[in-house]
């Protein structure tokens, strides 16, 4: 198995993981539109995309390889809670510090904290990644709307792998679906990867950036 393949892998259980394990029954049942998310309401996105009303600031909350706009990755998590909840209002769900074993996979370090706005979750570690050593925010993870975002250029949930390609062209690649794990696309951005999972119909289900959580 690829480096890449073995990454996604723990990416894609991870995904399986909380939906398996999730208690939040909100979007559960819910399909995926088949475009873009519309950022502007009129013209924002690649098409028509979620309906969903934006709160005030949440225009500065923008899904990229390196966090979320308002925080990045290696922020202190109060602080990266904080801009969020500016942008975005207080948060749906805030677990606390749990252990890093659990609905997300096994992540870093030996406590993580989970907060959720609606299907977006950010996550924060105590231990070392990539991003940082000690309490930081080290991923994203978005699996519907509300809060409806996007990349700079407008793709995200819902989205399609063509639409991935004409929002980011040359800078996408394609891995196929390999049981028990879905295809999924690389989206090679300026600030970092961000990877999108894609169902039979090669729509976008679920995207996330940051340090990986495996098994």
């Amino acid at each position: 198995m690829s480096a890449r393949r073995t990454v996604a892998a723990a990416l894609a259980a991870a995904v399986l993981l909380t939906g398996a394990c999730s208690d939040d029954a909100a979007g559960a049942g819910d399909a995926a539109p088949t475009t873009a998310p519309d950022l502007d309401g009129a013209d924002g996105g690649a098409g028509d995309g979620p309906s969903t009303t934006l709160p005030p600031g949440a225009e500065e909350v923008v899904l990229r390889g390196d966090g979320l706009g308002v925080a990045s990755f290696g922020d202190d998590p109060d602080e990266a809670v904080a801009a969020l909840t500016e942008a975005l209002g207080p948060p749906t769900d805030d677990a606390g510090w749990t252990s890093a074993f659990g609905e997300h996979g096994t992540c870093p370090g030996e406590e993580i904290r989970a907060v959720a706005w609606d299907h977006l979750v950010v996550l924060f570690t105590d231990g070392e990644t990539e991003h940082g050593d000690g309490p930081h925010l080290f991923a994203w993870r978005l699996d519907g709307a509300p809060p409806a975002l996007g990349t700079e250029t407008g793709f995200g949930w819902g989205a399609t792998a063509a639409d991935a390609e004409d929002l980011h062209p040359g800078r996408v690649e394609l891995v196929p679906a390999e049981e028990p794990f879905p295809a999924f696309l690389v989206v090679d951005t300026d600030d970092g990867p961000i990877t999108a999972f894609l169902d039979e119909h090669d729509v976008v289900t679920h995207v996330e950036a940051g340090a990986p959580c495996g098994e």
